[in-house]
């Protein structure tokens, strides 16, 4: 999923908690079960983890990815009137700490990451692996459709 997805989810989450601690922990699981869909990256992913090909191509849609995520996030902040900030705010950390936890696994390779990233791609591969993916150009599609939606209930 995008970031954009997890960070709108989280927000929506936080929104719908209205407790900071339940906000970020709601979050981070959704983010994890959400990413159970098959969103079209499984091969971008594994090009780039496990056979190091098109590393640019990767880290070019990471980046332009999470502009558009940061870019999204202060258009809502900026245009509706936020009961908590603090929830909302936590709500979207918890909804992006799993994707940056691990990109940094994958910088650092440190072994205090390798469980999460373990954790993290056992979710993200549940049904991939089973049935395969989609395509990357539907899944944006669905993706822009569902945040569409979810930001109405902001």
């Amino acid at each position: 999923m995008t970031l954009t997805t997890h960070a709108t989810l989280g927000a929506l989450i936080g929104k719908a908690t209205g407790n900071p601690v339940l906000a970020f922990f709601g979050g981070f699981l959704s983010h994890l079960l959400i990413d159970m869909i098959p969103h079209g990256d499984t091969g971008m992913s594994d090009n780039f983890r496990v056979h190091k090909t098109r590393q640019t191509r990767a880290v070019a849609y990471v980046v332009v990815d999470a502009i558009v995520a940061i870019l999204f996030v202060l258009v809502i902040a900026n245009t509706r009137d936020i009961d908590s900030v603090r929830t909302f705010t936590w709500g979207i950390i918890g909804g992006v700490l799993p994707d940056l936890l691990v990109g940094l696994y994958e910088i650092t390779k440190t072994p205090l990451l390798k469980w999460f990233n373990i954790v993290h791609f056992f979710f993200h591969d549940f049904f991939v692996k089973r049935r395969g993916d989609v395509p990357l150009y539907y899944a944006l599609l669905a993706q822009v459709v569902l945040i569409a939606y979810l930001q109405t209930k902001l």
